[in-house]
């Protein structure tokens, strides 16, 4: 049984992982580049590293969840990721 602590990615999983791994990559090497102090540095990459393996770990949790509610689960999860992408291009608007 897998839990939150626990994840074990499966098949097409594990291309999505490897691919949030990518991204997630991408933003600690931008923030590494920011003249930024180092603890604020430290916490936006420990804050990448949290939400990288909590987004996987809900992946691998909906993908071994009961075949039947499978699909109203990652409709719902993305739709909760394109709630959170508004509020990111809102920010963005706003600079």
């Amino acid at each position: 049984m897998n839990t939150v602590s626990n994840c074990i990615w499966h098949g097409n999983d594990q291309e999505i992982s490897l691919q949030t791994i990518e991204s997630a990559e991408s933003v600690r090497r931008l923030i590494h580049s920011l003249n930024l102090p180092l603890e604020e540095k430290v916490a936006m990459e420990d804050q990448i590293n949290e939400l990288l393996h909590k987004s996987n770990c809900l992946l691998d949790i909906i993908s071994s969840s009961n075949r039947n509610y499978r699909q109203k689960l990652f409709l719902a999860y993305r739709d909760f990721l394109e709630r959170n992408i508004d509020v990111v291009n809102e920010k963005i608007d706003e600079l």
